[in-house]
């Protein structure tokens, strides 16, 4: 009992500090009656963070290479798909590939923001589903170290996130802002350690300022600016960050411009009638990216639903979302032949990331019966922690 009051207080307490991506309340619904793939999810947290408990932090600082500024808090990525020019003496500028990633891109940020999420992930989803202290203490070593800590928190930016060699002073891209979709798990972690005792008011406004200084950066630099007229996944993906880091900062007149806008800048022209996403099926992973822009826009359908909007009561907007997994369904458990585009690789893995896209549908359409279309082709195991995120 002692246990169930004080897991009923973090939930009380969360709901005042805000929701943005996790909606908290389906997540405490999970944590008192839990079905069995929630329990093995609920298991298999505790089992990782019990796991990594002494695993180092992941920080910017570590890299072997630094950013071409020579500043180690600088975030550093390489373009995945550009490679040495095999034209030129020193391999410069270097040329794209599209779907062919370098393996030279490997060892740098981007690989260390990827690990951050997932270990702040463990952290908080084991403090919120147990509520013991070791959890929280060890989500806010975390925090701290990525954007407090003076010897190893980041540089509010991406100025030099998916370099592209011998481009742009060899400056970033605007599509390096896409790395940044990591932090996006950042405001909800916030949200349920802030109840831990390890948890201080300084710490909490220190990440807020740090926010506050990303965002201006991604919505002042010539790489925001051109990554948010971008009309593929990339522009749908900075249009998501930049309402939620504004919800999170308090700037509310930049998240309404985002939320308001985000129907008929993203989902109506990213979408065909008939399902397709031309943006996406032009490339080389064409299943892949279409599977990708569309969890980014399930993800704004959630983080507006958890504001009080309902992006999906326009019937025209439930119709273009129900189209879009409509299109990609009919090649689960198929050949990559089968599909009519390009998917130069990782045909298997995409087809599990629509299994998710399903499971996620079902939400929002239980008359579709995408459910039982997910449990017939998921390969996914029941520890899977999204069955405690969806």
């Amino acid at each position: 009992m002692k246990r169930l009051f004080c897991l009923a207080l973090i939930l009380v307490s969360v709901m005042s500090y805000g929701q943005y991506l996790w909606d908290l309340n389906r997540m405490a619904n999970y944590r008192t009656n839990p079905n069995e793939r929630v329990q093995a999810a609920i298991n298999g947290i505790i089992r990782d963070a019990d796991k990594k408990m002494t695993d180092a932090v992941p920080v910017v600082t570590d890299k072997q290479r630094v950013a071409p500024s020579g500043d180690k808090h600088d975030y550093f990525s390489m373009a995945r798909y550009w490679w040495p020019n095999p034209k030129t003496a020193d391999g410069m500028p270097y040329i794209r590939q599209d779907g062919k990633r370098n393996p030279e891109t490997q060892g740098l940020d981007r690989e260390t923001l990827s690990a951050m999420e997932k270990m702040l992930t463990i952290y908080s989803l084991a403090y919120f589903y147990t509520g013991k202290e070791m959890y929280a203490e060890r989500g806010w070593e975390i925090l701290r170290a990525w954007f407090i800590n003076k010897r190893t928190k980041m540089n509010p930016s991406m100025r030099y996130s998916q370099v592209r060699m011998g481009h742009n002073n060899n400056e970033g891209s605007n599509s390096g802002l896409l790395d940044g979709y990591s932090f996006l798990i950042v405001p909800d972690a916030v949200t349920i350690l802030s109840q831990s005792k390890f948890a201080k008011e300084k710490d909490i406004a220190a990440i807020k300022d740090w926010f506050a200084q990303y965002l201006n950066w991604m919505l002042e630099s010539k790489q925001g600016k051109k990554e948010d007229i971008a009309a593929n996944n990339h522009g749908t993906a900075y249009h998501i960050q930049v309402a939620v880091y504004a919800l999170f900062v308090g700037n509310k007149e930049v998240a309404n411009q985002y939320i308001s806008s985000f129907v008929e800048r993203r989902i109506m022209p990213q979408i065909e009638q008939d399902g397709r996403q031309p943006k996406e099926l032009v490339r080389t992973r064409a299943y892949g990216y279409s599977c990708y822009n569309l969890k980014h826009l399930f993800d704004m359908i959630d983080i507006c639903r958890l504001q009080g909007i309902d992006l999906l009561a326009d019937e025209q907007v439930a119709q273009r979302m129900v189209a879009a997994v409509d299109y990609l369904t009919p090649y689960l458990g198929r050949p990559v032949s089968a599909w009519p585009f390009q998917q130069i690789a990782d045909w298997e893995k995409e087809q599990q990331n629509a299994c998710w896209l399903l499971y996620r549908a079902d939400v929002y359409f239980p008359a579709k019966g995408y459910m039982s279309l997910y449990n017939a082709h998921t390969k996914a195991k029941l520890s899977s922690r999204n069955y405690l995120l969806y």
